[in-house]
Protein backbone atom coordinates (compact mmCIF):
# COMPACT_ATOMS: atom_id res chain seq x y z
CA UNK A 1 0.00 0.00 0.00
CA UNK A 2 1.24 3.52 -0.83
CA UNK A 3 2.29 5.61 2.13
CA UNK A 4 1.01 9.09 2.89
CA UNK A 5 3.55 11.87 3.23
CA UNK A 6 1.84 13.13 6.35
CA UNK A 7 1.63 12.75 10.11
CA UNK A 8 -1.46 11.44 11.88
CA UNK A 9 -2.00 12.39 15.51
CA UNK A 10 -4.65 11.01 17.84
CA UNK A 11 -5.91 13.54 20.37
CA UNK A 12 -6.26 11.63 23.63
CA UNK A 13 -6.05 14.40 26.19
CA UNK A 14 -9.71 14.73 27.15
CA UNK A 15 -11.12 14.11 30.61
CA UNK A 16 -14.01 11.89 29.40
CA UNK A 17 -16.41 13.45 31.91
CA UNK A 18 -19.57 12.30 30.13
CA UNK A 19 -18.14 8.84 29.58
CA UNK A 20 -17.26 8.31 33.25
CA UNK A 21 -13.83 6.78 32.59
CA UNK A 22 -11.02 7.13 30.06
CA UNK A 23 -12.86 6.34 26.83
CA UNK A 24 -9.62 5.81 24.91
CA UNK A 25 -9.15 2.70 27.04
CA UNK A 26 -12.78 1.52 26.76
CA UNK A 27 -13.35 -1.83 25.05
CA UNK A 28 -14.34 -1.68 21.40
CA UNK A 29 -14.55 -4.80 19.25
CA UNK A 30 -12.31 -6.78 21.57
CA UNK A 31 -9.67 -4.19 22.37
CA UNK A 32 -9.10 -0.62 23.58
CA UNK A 33 -10.85 2.01 21.47
CA UNK A 34 -7.53 3.82 21.03
CA UNK A 35 -5.97 0.67 19.55
CA UNK A 36 -8.71 0.56 16.90
CA UNK A 37 -8.07 4.20 15.96
CA UNK A 38 -4.29 3.70 15.77
CA UNK A 39 -4.63 0.54 13.73
CA UNK A 40 -6.80 2.39 11.22
CA UNK A 41 -4.25 5.19 10.83
CA UNK A 42 -1.44 2.68 10.29
CA UNK A 43 -3.47 0.89 7.64
CA UNK A 44 -4.23 4.26 6.01
CA UNK A 45 -0.49 4.55 5.32
CA UNK A 46 0.57 7.62 7.31
CA UNK A 47 4.36 7.78 7.50
CA UNK A 48 4.22 9.15 11.05
CA UNK A 49 1.62 8.22 13.67
CA UNK A 50 1.47 9.72 17.15
CA UNK A 51 -0.69 10.06 20.26
CA UNK A 52 -0.95 13.43 22.03
CA UNK A 53 -2.04 13.25 25.67
CA UNK A 54 -1.62 14.77 29.13
CA UNK A 55 -0.17 11.53 30.51
CA UNK A 56 1.34 9.49 27.69
CA UNK A 57 2.34 6.68 30.07
CA UNK A 58 -1.31 5.62 30.17
CA UNK A 59 -1.25 4.79 26.48
CA UNK A 60 2.33 3.53 26.09
CA UNK A 61 1.40 -0.20 26.20
CA UNK A 62 -1.22 0.27 23.47
CA UNK A 63 1.19 2.26 21.31
CA UNK A 64 3.84 -0.42 21.73
CA UNK A 65 1.46 -3.25 20.87
CA UNK A 66 0.02 -1.60 17.77
CA UNK A 67 3.46 -0.44 16.69
CA UNK A 68 4.80 -3.98 17.03
CA UNK A 69 2.12 -5.50 14.83
CA UNK A 70 2.30 -2.66 12.32
CA UNK A 71 6.08 -2.84 12.16
CA UNK A 72 6.55 0.77 13.14
CA UNK A 73 6.88 3.13 16.09
CA UNK A 74 3.85 4.97 17.45
CA UNK A 75 5.12 8.21 18.97
CA UNK A 76 3.93 9.51 22.35
CA UNK A 77 3.59 13.29 22.61
CA UNK A 78 3.06 15.20 25.84
CA UNK A 79 0.74 18.04 24.90
CA UNK A 80 2.50 20.12 27.55
CA UNK A 81 -0.32 22.51 28.39
CA UNK A 82 -2.50 22.77 31.47
CA UNK A 83 -5.61 23.80 29.54
CA UNK A 84 -8.17 21.07 28.87
CA UNK A 85 -8.59 21.64 25.15
CA UNK A 86 -7.88 19.46 22.12
CA UNK A 87 -6.01 22.47 20.75
CA UNK A 88 -3.04 21.66 22.99
CA UNK A 89 -2.88 18.13 21.60
CA UNK A 90 -3.15 19.43 18.04
CA UNK A 91 -0.32 21.89 18.73
CA UNK A 92 1.82 19.05 20.08
CA UNK A 93 1.16 17.04 16.94
CA UNK A 94 1.95 19.96 14.66
CA UNK A 95 5.12 20.68 16.61
CA UNK A 96 6.35 17.08 16.45
CA UNK A 97 5.39 16.44 12.84
CA UNK A 98 8.16 15.71 10.37
CA UNK A 99 5.71 16.36 7.56
CA UNK A 100 4.01 19.47 6.22
CA UNK A 101 0.54 17.94 6.59
CA UNK A 102 -1.00 16.68 9.82
CA UNK A 103 -4.23 14.71 10.06
CA UNK A 104 -5.66 14.95 13.57
CA UNK A 105 -8.58 13.00 14.98
CA UNK A 106 -10.09 12.40 18.39
CA UNK A 107 -9.35 9.18 20.27
CA UNK A 108 -13.05 8.31 20.40
CA UNK A 109 -13.58 8.34 16.61
CA UNK A 110 -13.11 4.69 15.59
CA UNK A 111 -13.85 5.29 11.89
CA UNK A 112 -11.87 8.51 11.39
CA UNK A 113 -9.18 6.86 9.24
CA UNK A 114 -11.46 6.77 6.21
CA UNK A 115 -9.31 6.54 3.09
CA UNK A 116 -11.77 8.34 0.82
CA UNK A 117 -12.15 11.20 3.29
CA UNK A 118 -8.39 11.55 3.81
CA UNK A 119 -7.81 11.55 0.05
CA UNK A 120 -10.45 14.26 -0.39
CA UNK A 121 -9.00 16.36 2.43
CA UNK A 122 -5.52 16.04 0.92
CA UNK A 123 -6.79 17.28 -2.44
CA UNK A 124 -8.76 20.12 -0.83
CA UNK A 125 -5.73 21.26 1.19
CA UNK A 126 -3.96 22.43 -1.98
CA UNK A 127 -3.58 26.19 -1.68
CA UNK A 128 -4.98 26.26 1.87
CA UNK A 129 -3.74 26.03 5.45
CA UNK A 130 -6.37 23.53 6.61
CA UNK A 131 -9.11 21.34 5.17
CA UNK A 132 -11.99 20.72 7.57
CA UNK A 133 -14.92 18.41 6.78
CA UNK A 134 -18.48 19.56 7.20
CA UNK A 135 -21.19 16.94 7.58
CA UNK A 136 -24.85 17.54 8.26
CA UNK A 137 -24.19 21.24 8.66
CA UNK A 138 -21.57 20.70 11.37
CA UNK A 139 -17.86 21.37 11.08
CA UNK A 140 -15.60 18.49 12.14
CA UNK A 141 -12.32 20.09 13.32
CA UNK A 142 -11.49 16.95 15.33
CA UNK A 143 -11.16 14.99 12.09
CA UNK A 144 -9.33 17.39 9.82
CA UNK A 145 -6.12 17.99 7.88
CA UNK A 146 -3.80 20.84 8.90
CA UNK A 147 -0.74 22.42 7.34
CA UNK A 148 2.00 22.41 9.95
CA UNK A 149 3.61 25.86 9.95
CA UNK A 150 0.65 28.28 9.70
CA UNK A 151 -1.55 26.17 11.96
CA UNK A 152 1.13 25.77 14.62
CA UNK A 153 1.65 29.54 14.72
CA UNK A 154 -2.08 30.10 15.15
CA UNK A 155 -2.42 27.34 17.76
CA UNK A 156 0.43 28.68 19.87
CA UNK A 157 -1.04 32.18 19.80
CA UNK A 158 -4.39 30.86 20.99
CA UNK A 159 -2.82 28.70 23.70
CA UNK A 160 -1.20 31.81 25.13
CA UNK A 161 -4.56 33.34 26.13
CA UNK A 162 -6.09 32.60 29.57
CA UNK A 163 -8.88 30.34 28.27
CA UNK A 164 -7.78 28.76 24.98
CA UNK A 165 -10.52 27.61 22.58
CA UNK A 166 -10.72 24.31 20.73
CA UNK A 167 -9.18 23.67 17.29
CA UNK A 168 -12.13 25.45 15.67
CA UNK A 169 -10.60 28.70 16.96
CA UNK A 170 -7.70 28.37 14.53
CA UNK A 171 -10.00 28.65 11.54
CA UNK A 172 -10.48 32.39 12.01
CA UNK A 173 -6.73 32.97 11.76
CA UNK A 174 -5.79 30.84 8.76
CA UNK A 175 -6.84 30.16 5.18
CA UNK A 176 -9.08 27.13 5.74
CA UNK A 177 -11.42 25.37 3.35
CA UNK A 178 -14.57 23.49 4.29
CA UNK A 179 -15.12 20.15 2.62
CA UNK A 180 -18.73 19.02 2.39
CA UNK A 181 -18.90 15.31 3.22
CA UNK A 182 -22.12 13.31 2.95
CA UNK A 183 -21.01 10.26 4.94
CA UNK A 184 -21.12 10.96 8.70
CA UNK A 185 -19.51 7.64 9.65
CA UNK A 186 -15.92 8.96 9.98
CA UNK A 187 -17.13 11.55 12.50
CA UNK A 188 -19.10 9.25 14.79
CA UNK A 189 -17.73 9.43 18.32
CA UNK A 190 -18.28 7.79 21.68
CA UNK A 191 -19.30 10.41 24.22
CA UNK A 192 -20.99 7.81 26.46
CA UNK A 193 -20.70 4.04 27.02
CA UNK A 194 -24.08 3.61 25.30
CA UNK A 195 -22.81 5.50 22.25
CA UNK A 196 -19.70 3.30 22.14
CA UNK A 197 -21.80 0.16 22.29
CA UNK A 198 -23.90 1.45 19.41
CA UNK A 199 -20.77 2.19 17.38
CA UNK A 200 -19.62 -1.37 17.87
CA UNK A 201 -22.52 -2.49 15.69
CA UNK A 202 -21.61 -0.16 12.84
Amino acid sequence: MATRDACAVVLAGGQSRRFGSDKALARFRGGPLLAHVLRGLCVAGFEQVAIAAKDTRTYAPIAEEIGHFAGRRIELLDDGHAAQTPLSGLAAGLRASRHARVFACAADMPFAADAALIDALTAALEGHDAAVPQAGGSLQPLCALWRREPCLRAAEELLAVPRPPGPRGILNQINAIRLEWADIRPFLDADTPAALQELGGQ
